[in-house]
């Protein structure tokens, strides 16, 4: 990771677009320069995916925002583009907070992996050693950025007694962002210390402009209390006046099926956003309703084998939490009958005939990890000031009552 150094606001102006573009790669040249009254706010998606919390913003509360998302997978960086959203297909990790391409950055989402916090990934997460490294990795995170508080400093070695130019104040960073990064070396699941990046970013970004203004995080159901108040710790100290943690599930929201998740909602200049409650219960809807399907289906998700919450769900309720899995379930009296993509992924919250990209299997992980659009507008509704209910509820109408065309002539194979 190299520190990019660019010319005065007045030498950019004489550059051609090509030498715009190599300083601001791997950023959009247009971010080397201040926006305009009326441009969209710019915002940094980190562990982007295949654009849900986009699908949220733009089709369900039809904000426009300047997003820019960060993905290492190449499948689903491609459906994202295809479906109109902007991807740099790189490592996270790789890439540095004080590009100064960054400098008029106003909301920073990060969605990283949620694996290690769960069964799926051995709960590597839940290990008290890793979570004390990954808490020393946020607090390094501040010394890399804001740096240590420094009294009585003066300007220069024969400085006068009472010179005005003397200063307390943060020292700016002792030492850098990567040796932050390589303190993940000893955690037992890398993926945990991803989550540092929310820190990382969420700091150097507010050193670099006032004008910063909102977090959105979100993460596994199972995120120990112990890492949110480090985060919300490292945040407050940071002068963010609401850093907010809170548990919703995609259910309540009329969605078709259970998606429960941590969200983080945090505001530097506001002691609250709006809420993330509607202001009436929205209904449920069934999995049958969502996909018209006949009552009384059941779907079987384990084969044969049996584990304590069974292997089927009914479809007359909203359905069991989606995973990659979702590949291999089907219909309890008709194996043949498998779920379709757009069956997926209209479980999940979006559109029939998203562009999907990559194998069966890549396909259906990208649902099984997507943040679901509707639960995208509402928290992003909630940060930015909009009335989301209203728009969510119309989204929630039109997506359920277009039924896929796709059947069990395109199901997914086992």
């Amino acid at each position: 990771m190299s520190t990019v150094v660019l010319p005065d606001l007045e030498e950019l102006v004489d550059l051609s677009l090509e030498e715009l573009e190599q300083l601001a790669a791997p950023w959009p040249a247009r971010w080397l320069l201040p926006p305009k009254p009326g441009d969209p706010e710019r915002v940094v998606y980190l562990f982007a995916g295949p654009g849900g919390l986009e699908v949220g913003t733009r089709d369900v509360l039809g904000r426009e925002l300047d997003i820019i998302g960060v993905e290492f997978n190449k499948d689903a960086a491609a459906t994202a583009m295809k479906a109109g959203f902007r991807r740099i297909v790189a490592d996270v990790r790789t890439l540095d907070p004080n590009h100064p391409a960054l400098r008029w950055t106003r909301g920073l989402i990060v969605t990283a992996p949620c694996q290690c916090w769960t069964p799926a990934g051995k709960r590597a997460g839940q290990d008290p050693r890793n979570q004390q490294i990954l808490l020393d990795m946020f607090a390094c995170a501040w010394e890399a950025t804001v740096g240590v508080w420094e009294e009585g400093r003066e300007c220069a070695d024969d400085c006068p007694d009472g010179c005005e130019d003397c200063w307390d104040g943060w020292s700016g960073p002792i030492y850098g962002i990567d040796e932050v990064r390589a303190m993940a070396k000893d955690l037992t699941d890398d993926r945990i210390g991803l989550l540092a990046e929310v820190v990382i970013w969420g700091l150097a970004l507010s050193v670099a402009s006032y004008d910063f203004g909102w977090i959105a995080m979100e993460q596994s159901s199972a995120l120990p209390q112990v890492i949110i108040d480090g985060i919300r710790e490292e945040l407050k100290c940071a002068d963010w006046l609401s850093v907010n943690f809170q548990v919703l599930d995609a259910v309540d929201y009329g969605l078709a099926s259970r998606r429960r998740r941590t969200f983080m909602l945090a505001a530097r200049h506001s002691y609250s956003v709006a809420s993330t409650r509607p202001e009436s219960a929205i209904p449920a809807t069934t999995a049958a309703q969502a996909l018209g399907w006949p009552p009384g289906v059941r779907v079987n998700t384990r084969g044969v084998r049996k584990t304590a919450g069974g292997n089927c769900w009914s479809a007359d309720r909203p359905a069991t939490a989606i995973t990659s899995k979702i590949r291999g379930w089907y219909w309890e009296h008709d194996k043949e009958r498998r779920f379709s993509l757009d069956e997926a992924a209209l479980l999940a919250g979006f559109r029939p005939g998203y562009p999907w990209t990559g194998s069966r299997s890549s396909c259906t992980q990208q649902i099984g990890d997507v943040v679901a659009p509707p639960m995208g507008a509402v928290v992003l509704g909630a940060l930015l000031g909009m009335a989301w209910e209203a728009r969510l509820r119309e989204y929630l109408a039109e997506i359920y009552n277009t039924r896929p065309t796709v059947r069990t002539e395109h199901a997914l194979a086992a």
